[in-house]
């Protein structure tokens, strides 16, 4: 079996689960990841995603995250988004009228069983996130948090008598009761609750792409700078993209020959088009907050988690807790911005020296 050397820093174009084959045991640090859903857009030559049969796509996708699970180091993390469609609606697809797109041809050469007037019936919301969830639990994986993403523009799929559905499952696995997870740094960034809203974000000829606000908390507390982050469904890039502007080490597997150079295309240039800039080396969440000066206290000691805007008398106090913070913004009626500006501590007011 080859070093984890062959593999790092690489987007690698080929068969998720051969490739995982190759990968050598206990070397990953943080594995994110979104499958091709079931009965939904057309990637390459892919097999997962077209089965006939909606139980048979869950028994499918256990293999693969089984080699994630081989692969992962005892202290690593794995995020696993996936989506849940009806039977028989192949994916939400609407071919005619207004609820129309443009992905509909993927939809019309997947051929799906007959129902069964029971699990598989017309209308049916199928559950696979949390089959599929389930099944890994039997197989060994710890569920540590089962996140809603909720979604402010979802990709519209209008039915007259049920709600619209507007969110998803991201779950976060681990293998073994002690792993890395900065807590306090996710309190830090307002991402350490199991309910995020985070809108949609296509990526050039990617209609399914990770947003940047959805992905990159989940690396920056969960991960450490030089960890290997891995994605075996890798798409346009943006776990590996990210990973690698975070100072982290990265491996990408991807099926489709175009989304691969598009992936090495996006790494190499260090630009990443959230279509709202175009701007290249964008700052990571910190750097942005920040403006790129880091904060210190007064011996000039480079705080532990700068973003925090407190003084060191405040973190050693414990009185810094996220809330507490945007309770202080809010009655100083400033941004967390000035705070950073005019350096001043937001949970004491105590003024400090840059």
């Amino acid at each position: 079996m080859k070093t984890i050397e062959h593999f790092k820093n690489k987007i690698i174009c080929g068969d998720s689960y051969e490739t995982m084959k190759k990968i050598p045991s206990d070397s990953i640090n943080l594995t994110i990841t979104s499958p091709p859903y079931f009965g939904c857009r057309v990637y390459g030559d892919e097999t997962i995603g077209r089965e006939e049969n909606p139980l048979d796509y869950v028994a499918n996708l256990i293999p693969f995250f089984m080699e994630v699970f081989r692969t992962l180091k005892p202290d690593g993390s794995f995020y696993l988004n996936v989506g849940d469609v009806y039977f028989g609606t192949k994916g939400f697809s609407r071919n005619t009228g207004t609820w129309s797109r443009k992905t509909d041809n993927h939809y019309k050469a997947h051929k799906i069983v007959k129902e069964d007037g029971k699990y598989l019936q017309h209308k049916q919301l199928l559950l696979l996130p949390s089959r599929i969830a389930i099944l890994m639990q039997e197989n060994g994986w710890i569920l540590r948090n089962q996140i809603i993403w909720e979604k402010p523009n979802p990709i519209p799929s209008f039915s007259a008598d049920r709600r619209l559905p507007v969110y998803e499952y991201i779950f976060h696995f681990v293998k073994s009761k002690k792993y890395y997870f900065d807590y306090d740094l996710s309190k830090i960034l307002n991402f350490h609750r199991d309910v995020v809203k985070v809108g949609i974000e296509p990526f050039k000829d990617h209609q399914a792409t990770f947003p940047r606000q959805l992905v990159e908390p989940l690396i920056l507390t969960t991960s450490k700078k030089g960890d290997i982050v891995l994605d075996l469904f890798s798409g346009s890039g943006t776990i590996p993209y990210l990973s690698h502007m975070n100072g982290r080490d990265y491996i990408g597997i991807e099926l489709n020959e175009n989304f691969c150079k598009l992936s090495e295309d996006r790494i190499k240039a260090e630009e990443y088009d959230t279509q709202l800039s175009n701007r290249k080396s964008q700052p990571n969440i910190i750097d942005k907050l920040l403006g790129h000066k880091p904060l210190c206290d007064k011996k000039k000691k480079p705080l532990k988690y700068p973003l925090a805007i407190v003084c060191t008398e405040c973190l050693k106090s414990k009185k810094q807790n996220s809330q507490h913070l945007s309770k202080k913004i809010r009655e100083s009626k400033k941004t967390a911005q000035e705070y950073i500006q005019s350096f001043i501590c937001c949970s004491c007011n105590a003024k400090r020296k840059k």
